[in-house]
Parts: structure tokens; C-alpha cells; sequence
């Protein structure tokens, strides 16, 4: 739902004639994937995401806003696969399906928060949610999850406000499990002017001035010996979210401890100073980024905007097959909230296709399941509150804080340690009295600080100051379970 300069979705098409190919997308995944994506389920990403893309051109998406679409080479890419709305594409995507389900006659409750899954017999069979004040319960004999990921756990995110780890937390309970959840995708974006944008892409070969709160200068003394500033930059063009695997993770590195350190600016990130650059050549090198700023009053040429590392995507959720079914009966997932397609990290443009094949798949598989079959009888199920309770807004900023500080861009042991102590102690303050969207984020939280802690090394978009290398023996993916009798959370 963010913007940026070039949000994309990825399909093997070739409109470039580049040599592209579902076989060259496969080894694409597998390879950012740093041995923890699934290869079986990266093959159907590879070999199915060309026809869902061309499903939603008929269904009126404008890809390259109605002109002859074009591929661009996005990050972890061998060849030009990505195609785009402008910098609005997943809401294109987004208007064109809600269009598509009225004409079909879908009936669409909007404004509504799914908040557990009603389980009975060991069958999901709905969900329990909540609209404004109104609880509802919302029967089916078959339940998908696409609720997002967990950005609004954090402070500074580009995520809507629902997306603060329900679905992963009410998939935990419900029995699913977990897999690469301490793997997000964190990058540069606009702290301010307050508009919800990702600054990548080209405005960083055009040599912005990185300034802290003081004025001061920061990048190179974060830089190893050897390196040096601009290739940070260059090299931050083709790498939007932080990751290990290139050399762009100095300059998240040094925006992240300026802010962690109290160097950050009023509105709590650094200065992006492009007033050095001609107006035109900003504008030829990124002009959806020019043109949003611009709507909001702000020209690069005159007046240097402030970033910060904001929360995009999750790149791990609930463990799924290659139908999306989670292994817990009744249940399917798909989108960000599943785990498993992705594993420490992931081209740039694939999240857009992992909804639309595994979307697609696991809306076949809960329709045939619901076959021939009757919609369970309702119950007078009881459930926690649904609504926040007083005090709650104070503890969920303090949630933020310290997801913001110890699960972002630089991770260690007492941090990590810090957050799993401090959630049970926002437990142990308001027992039986937390709303159960409040609980949900404090299980979502625990889940991430517990399989980060568990990853004794760094891998991806998962970096360990004290284990700053990769361990070999650790090139698979964890799986997080919880046992709701005793409220234990295990990683394995």
C-alpha cells in the first residue's frame, strides 16, 4: 500500500528480451533466498506468476499506466522482470480484484479486524473479528488468511494499521506454524514529509548528503576499511530493503545507530539532501518520487527531506503447502502472512506475485474443501475483549519502542532477550484484561524475538552484531510452534 519509485510484480514475461525465463526466476529465488526459501514452492512462484499477471491486465490493471508495459530489472533479479503501476501498484492490483469480486456479486465487509479463528474439534471454522465497536463471528467451513504482516509492530513502517501480526498470531494459536519469521524487510523511507514512500532506486547515484540531527556527516565511519561511501550509495540503488548480501548494509547500518544513539532529527530520522542536484535531473532519474513530493509541497532541488529504516514487508509467516493449506484443517494462507516461498530474503517485485499465485491456489483449494459441504452451526462462543482497554495505547507504544530498537536493522542477544522479557512483563501488568488484538501483537512480537534469538548468525535481511557471519549449520529454516495450554512458544 506504500508508493515508491518503482513497485513492482515480477513474471517471467521477457518484454525485454533479455533471455528471461521461469528457469532463470527459480535459481533468482533460491539464490536470495540463502538456502531457506522452499524450491518447490519458489518453482510454482517461477512457473505460475506469468499467468496471474496476465490475468490482472484483463481484469484492467495499467501496468506502465495503460502504455505498452515494460520490465525493469529490480534487486536479486538476473534479468528485467518487474512490472508496475507507476509507484501505486499494489493499490492498482487492489482497486482491479475489489472491482472484479462486485461484479461477481462477493459480498465485501471493509473496515472489519479479524482478531482469533474459531477452532472446534481441532477444525477452523471462521473467525471471530471485530468492526468498529461490533463483534462479529464470521462462520466457513473454509478459512484463508491473508491479513498481511506484523509492520505496525514497529514504529516506523510503511504497513496500514491493521497489519500488526494478527493472522500470524491467530494461526499460531489455532495450531499452524511458523516459518523465517526473523526475516523483514526494513529500508529507507520518508519520516518526513509524512507520506507513506520508500526511497530507492536511482535519487541514491545522484550522491545525497547523509546528515544527522547535528548536521554532522555519518556514513563513512560506519564503512569498513576498504569501502568507501559512494559504493555504499551506487550499491543502494539496486538494494531498497537492508540485507547482508550486499554492500548497501553499511548505509542502514549507520542510519539505524545514528537514530538508536539520539542523532536523529526532530521527526525522528536523518537528513536526504539532494539541494546540490538540478531539479531536471532529479526528475529524469526518479520522476514518481519527484511528483509525490511535489503534491505535498517539497522540491529535491531546494529542501533536503529526512528518512528513516521503516518496516516494509515480512518475508516469512505461516508455514504452507503448495496449495497454501497450513496443515491445520479448514485453514489456508496466502500473501504475506504465509512463510515459506521467501526465506532470508527475496527479489524485489516478488511479494506482489507470491499473493497473486498462492492467492490464486489457495482460494481453489478452500473452495473445493467447501464443497458438498454445510457451514458450521453457530455457537454462543465466548472470546477475550475485543476492544482496547484503558492504559492499552501506552503499553502498545512501548511494544513499538522496543520492536523498533532490538528487531530492526542491528540485532543481539540482549536486546532480543530484553524484548522477550519486557513483552512478558506487559503480560504479567494486565492479566486477563488485554484486548485480544493487543495480546495478538504480543505474541506475534514474542514469536519474531524468539526466532531471531534463535539464529545465531547473520543471513539476509537478519543481521547479529554478535554473530555477524553466516553458520552453515544453520542454512535451513525455523519453525516456531506455540502450545497454547501452557502459552509456550518453541523454535526449532
Amino acid at each position: 500500500m506504500a508508493a515508491s519509485e518503482t513497485l513492482g510484480i515480477n513474471a517471467p514475461l521477457d518484454l525485454a528480451a533479455d533471455g528471461d525465463c521461469p528457469q532463470a526466476f527459480l535459481e533468482d529465488m533460491v539464490d536470495t533466498g540463502a538456502g531457506l526459501a522452499d524450491p518447490a514452492l519458489c518453482r510454482l512462484v517461477a512457473e505460475e506468476s506469468a499467468a496471474r499477471v496476465q490475468e490482472l491486465m484483463a481484469l484492467g490493471v495499467p501496468f506502465d499506466n495503460g502504455g505498452q508495459p515494460r520490465q525493469r530489472r529490480l534487486s536479486g533479479c538476473s534479468h528485467a522482470r518487474s512490472l508496475a503501476v507507476g509507484g501505486v501498484t499494489g493499490k492498482a492490483i487492489l482497486r482491479a480484484l475489489a472491482r472484479a469480486c462486485r461484479d461477481l456479486g462477493v459480498e465485501l465487509l471493509e473496515g472489519v479486524r479479524a482478531t482469533a479463528l474459531i477452532v472446534r474439534e481441532g477444525r477452523v471454522c471462521g473467525i471471530f473479528a471485530r468492526r468498529g465497536r461490533q463483534p462479529l463471528q464470521l462462520l466457513a467451513t473454509s478459512t484463508v488468511l491473508a491479513t498481511g504482516g506484523a509492520g505496525r509492530l514497529f514504529a516506523m513502517n510503511v504497513n496500514t494499521p491493521g497489519n500488526q501480526g494478527d493472522g500470524l498470531a491467530m494461526a499460531l494459536r489455532a495450531g499452524a506454524q511458523l516459518t523465517n519469521l526473523e526475516f523483514i524487510q526494513i529500508g529507507p523511507g520518508l519520516v518526513w514529509p509524512p507520506i507513506p514512500f520508500i526511497i530507492h532506486s536511482g535519487l541514491w547515484r545522484l550522491g545525497p548528503k547523509l546528515r544527522n540531527g547535528q548536521g554532522d556527516t555519518f556514513l563513512q565511519q560506519y564503512c569498513p576499511s576498504g569501502v568507501q561511501a559512494a559504493e555504499v550509495l551506487e550499491a543502494k540503488a539496486d538494494s531498497y530493503p537492508f540485507s547482508v548480501r550486499t554492500p548497501a548494509m553499511y548505509l542502514d547500518i549507520a542510519i539505524f545507530e545514528e537514530l538508536a544513539h539520539g542523532r536523529g532529527t526532530s521527526h525522528g530520522g536523518v537528513h536526504f539532501d539532494l539541494t546540490h542536484v538540478p531539479r531536471r535531473l532529479a526528475l529524469k532519474t526518479s520522476p514518481h518520487t519527484c511528483t509525490a513530493l511535489k503534491a505535498v509541497g517539497l522540491d529535491l532541488s531546494r529542501q533536503a527531506i529526512e528518512i528513516a529504516p521503516l518496516v516494509q514487508n515480512f518475508t516469512g509467516g505461516v508455514r504452507i503447502d503448495a496449495q497454501g493449506f497450513t496443515g491445520r484443517e479448514g485453514l489456508w494462507a496466502a500473501g504475506e502472512v504465509s512463510g515459506g516461498v521467501h526465506g532470508a530474503d527475496r527479489p524485489g517485485g516478488n511479494n506482489l506475485a507470491d499473493t497473486q499465485v498462492f492467492g490464486y491456489r489457495a482460494g481453489i483449494a478452500a473452495a473445493q474443501n467447501a464443497l458438498g459441504k454445510r457451514r458450521p452451526k453457530r455457537r454462543d462462543e465466548k472470546v477475550q475483549t475485543y476492544l482496547p482497554t484503558s492504559g492499552e495505547r501506552g503499553r502498545a507504544a512501548t511494544l513499538q519502542r522496543l520492536c523498533s530498537r532490538h528487531l530492526s536493522i542491528v540485532r543481539d542477544q540482549a536486546g532480543l532477550s530484553n524484548v522477550v522479557e519486557s513483552i512478558a512483563e506487559l503480560r504479567r501488568t494486565a492479566p486477563g484484561s488485554l484486548s485480544l488484538s493487543f495480546s495478538n501483537a504480543l505474541l506475534a512480537s514474542d514469536a519474531i524475538a524468539s526466532s531471531a534469538g534463535a539464529r545465531t548468525e547473520s543471513r539476509g535481511t537478519h543481521f547479529r552484531a554478535d554473530f555477524p557471519t553466516p553458520d552453515d549449520a544453520l542454512a535451513h529454516p525455523l519453525i516456531v510452534s506455540y502450545e497454547s495450554e501452557g502459552g509456550e512458544l518453541s523454535v526449532r
